[in-house]
């Protein structure tokens, strides 16, 4: 004859100490993938910095190079920025590329509203236009240093912020341009 203990099935007790083992052994599969969620983004977000950064290093050489090409003096470039072949010189700015127009034009520092980035429907970056608005804001800054030891040298900084997790974030590379023609 066979005991009444044996038909029972699992008690309440028995069901919670399961469901509680399962949860603790899910907990870190579960912080885990939060964890590459948010290593995801932040790396997204490093690595278009780094590419705003080079492109506004790139803007800048392009207008060097197509002068030089254009027989147009590095004395020319410097003395006025703001003419169509000038190489702004000294001072903070922005720099685009409009439809294969290079410009520039003054802003304040890396969180003036005038540096914000903003993405067109064709998923290109730039200053103006219409488009949706990033999280990024680029800034050029240019001027001479002691490490030019040639009058005929640029210093160019190009400087990408961003807000992320409640913090500050600053990309930059600089380079010094030299008129080697």
């Amino acid at each position: 004859m066979l005991s009444c203990f044996n038909d029972r099935g699992f008690g309440v007790l028995e069901v919670v100490v399961v469901a509680g083992i399962i949860v603790i052994g899910l907990l870190p599969l579960v912080a885990l993938v939060m964890q590459s969620v948010t290593s995801s983004q932040v790396n997204k977000n490093k690595l278009i910095a780094v590419m705003l950064a080079q492109e506004g290093i790139e803007l800048v050489r392009n207008r060097r190079d197509s002068n030089w090409q254009n027989s147009v003096s590095w004395a020319e470039m410097t003395a006025n920025p703001v003419a169509a072949n000038g190489l702004k010189g000294d001072g903070n700015y922005r720099v685009e590329n409009n439809s294969g127009v290079i410009s520039f034009a003054d802003v304040t520092g890396v969180s003036d509203a005038n540096a914000r980035l903003i993405i067109d429907g064709d998923g290109v970056y730039r200053h103006s236009g219409a488009g949706e608005q990033t999280p990024f804001y680029r800034l050029m800054e240019a001027g001479n240093s002691a490490s030019c030891l040639e009058s005929e040298c640029l210093i160019a900084t190009s400087t990408v912020q961003w807000q992320e997790r409640g913090g500050t974030k600053n990309y930059s590379i600089t380079v010094e341009m030299y008129d080697w023609r």
